[in-house]
């Protein structure tokens, strides 16, 4: 019976552990994207990336910035993610994110 006992007791203990972990993890990705998933770093709502958080969010804003990488490329011009964001999950910007992303607007347009 005490056997019994201490086995439940070990088992209550590890789920309630993974609960709090799993817990944790959630809060921790919803500090980084928002609950909603908001924009938090655009802060001209007439580009296209401003015009994109407007539609849908962090996720149209990606697939944004992700389109205007490829249109950039296939006009022989070369950006990358890391260009503009020092940190890919919360999307934090470089010091020189603002003049690259007037670069990035230039190039949609082929010379």
């Amino acid at each position: 019976m005490t056997r019994s006992i201490a086995k439940l007791s070990v088992a209550l203990f590890l789920f309630a552990a993974s609960a709090i972990v799993a817990v944790s993890a959630v809060r921790a990705d919803e500090g980084q994207t928002g609950k909603d998933g908001k924009c938090t770093l655009n802060t001209k709502p007439d580009s296209p990336t401003g015009k994109a958080c407007a539609k849908g969010g962090r996720a149209e804003a990606k697939k944004m910035m992700k389109e205007m990488v490829k249109v950039a490329k296939a006009n022989g011009q070369k950006f990358t993610c890391d260009g503009c964001h020092k940190d890919l999950d919360n999307y934090a910007l470089t010091q020189n994110a603002a003049e690259e992303y007037k670069k990035l607007e230039a190039a949609q347009t082929k010379k």
